[in-house]
């Protein structure tokens, strides 16, 4: 009788640590899509009150009911945010462009994703998504292309409003752009509304236009915006009520600057390198508006262009130039926190909570107003929220931003939003606190609240704009005597940001 034999020699050998890595590989991919599925793959979490933003046009959100599975190569928020950046490599398309001119000589820029604004291209009456970009981006960024192209899938108009200086723009005037000026979105939507007065409009805003977004919304729907400047000192009540949105989205926003900033100041981590970066841009932004600065700033060029970090920037008191009495005043008028509880616009909050730039997470804010949805993922990076194994393409942000704003559109009756109002301003300061003006404002009553404060964005936001000393000052005074009047009414922001650092 022949026995067989065992596998002998080298051959034997392979063989068998071949299986034992096979098997390796087979329980660590196991156990990898087993922990991916069970504690990385979830719907976000849901921050709303009680209301029909609840009640009829979240259950109709279907990208926000299910799970969002981010590209499981690349969960690292810093991969993610870095591969976000990459994602204008993979659309193409074209704007036309259209110029505003602002009523103190600034020039802002409409960019409609593939000549859009043509009569010929849609009626009259369809509707119009108006995207805000981050600091010193503008329409060529990877996400304003990619929600575009999503907005014109859906039917819709879409358009980026380009800030002052902004991808190609001229800084015409002696103001710049910043996180706290949301005049120039007033006067885009504006001119919107001239062109295709019965369509209706939408804005998002990524980071920080997220933050310029949200204080745009509390203003305009708590009255701010009753009468708009046409030129000459000369103002007349704009075609609209309140912000003249049906809807709204923010993104990737900071939403509170001093925690943003404390996370990218620390040196030797991951996260200092977005301070270095942001920096740069704002350097960048210097010297390509280097002439127009000089005529009309007192602002030290040549120390601000060897600056290398974001606090150093601001410590060398780049904010006086605007008005602000320090960075920290600045980082308060920026911060979204108290102006969400003023917000009557159907507004989603889609933020990652691994966001290296998040300050904090706006959850009590959003849940005890009816009129804001806050979805707050696992994962997602700064402007990433990359899924499928091929990351550069239509991304989770995308779906959830044209998903709210059409299921708003459709199943949120416009008559509510009155009723709404007061019901979010109940908790915080009531709108007479935050918008009239107290005995010891009188003195200012002169300013026109269309010139606010402006200057740059982001955690070092206030390099970026430009004005002088004399002409920014009693704007910001105004500015921080209003803020100093709410607080005393018992609606400061940091109450809710200290509870939280």
């Amino acid at each position: 009788m022949v026995h067989p034999t065992k596998p002998t020699g080298v051959g034997g050998e392979v063989t068998k640590k071949a299986a034992i890595a096979g098997g390796t590989a087979a329980v660590g991919l196991a156990a990898f899509l087993w922990y991916y599925n069970t504690e990385i793959a979830k719907a976000p979490h849901i921050y709303v009150g009680e209301g029909l933003l609840k009640e009829r046009v979240y259950p109709r959100c279907t990208v926000l009911q299910q799970p969002y599975r981010p590209t499981p190569w690349a969960l690292n928020t810093h991969v993610h945010t870095i591969l976000g950046l990459v994602r204008k490599a993979s659309i193409f398309g074209r704007y036309t462009r259209q110029l505003i001119i602002t009523p103190d000589g600034g020039t802002i820029g409409l960019d409609w994703w593939m000549g859009c604004d043509a009569a010929r291209y849609a009626p009259a009456d369809t509707p119009i998504l108006l995207v805000l970009h981050g600091i010193n981006g503008g329409s060529h960024e990877g996400y304003c292309k990619w929600v575009c192209a999503a907005a014109v899938k859906k039917g819709w108009r879409a358009v980026v409003l380009n800030y002052r200086g902004c991808n190609g723009l001229p800084l015409t005037a002696p103001r710049g752009y910043t996180a706290t000026m949301t005049y120039d979105v007033q006067r885009a939507i504006v001119s919107m509304k001239g062109r295709f007065p019965t369509a209706p409009l939408f804005a998002s805003g990524y980071s920080l236009g997220g933050l310029i977004l949200a204080k745009y919304l509390s203003e305009s729907d708590s009255g701010f915006y009753e009468q708009h400047e046409v030129g000459h000192g000369v103002t007349q009540p704009p075609s609209f009520s309140g912000s003249g949105l049906v809807a709204a989205a923010v993104v990737s926003s900071p939403v509170c600057l001093a925690n943003s900033l404390s996370k990218l100041s620390k040196p030797w981590t991951i996260d200092y390198m977005y301070n270095l970066a942001v920096a740069w841009k704002l350097r960048e932004f210097i010297k390509e508006h280097r002439a127009m600065i000089k005529r009309t700033s007192t602002f030290d060029i040549q120390k601000a262009l060897n600056t290398w970090e974001v606090q150093e920037m601001e410590n060398q008191r780049v904010s006086a130039e605007f008005g602000y009495l320090s960075r920290m005043e600045y980082y308060e008028q920026a911060s979204s926190l108290d102006y969400i509880p003023n917000i009557t616009t159907p507004t989603l909050f889609l933020l990652s909570r691994d966001d290296p730039f998040l300050g904090v997470l706006p959850d009590k804010e959003c849940a005890a107003n009816p009129n804001t949805l806050l979805a707050s993922t696992k994962a997602g990076g700064h402007i990433g929220f990359l899924q499928g194994m091929w990351p550069l393409g239509y991304a989770y942000m995308d779906g959830a931003v044209v998903g709210f704003l059409d299921a708003t559109l459709k199943h949120y009756p416009t008559s509510s939003r009155q009723q709404g109002r007061a019901v979010a301003d109940q908790p915080r300061c009531q709108q007479a606190d935050l918008h009239s003006v107290p005995a010891e404002l009188e003195q200012y009553e002169h300013i026109t609240t269309t010139t606010a404060v402006t200057g740059a964005a982001g955690p070092g936001a206030a390099a970026a704009g430009q004005g002088t000393a004399h002409e920014q000052q009693p704007a910001a005074e105004l500015s921080r005597l209003l803020s100093m009047h709410c607080q005393a009414a018992g609606r400061g922001p940091w109450a809710a940001a200290r509870s939280r650092l």
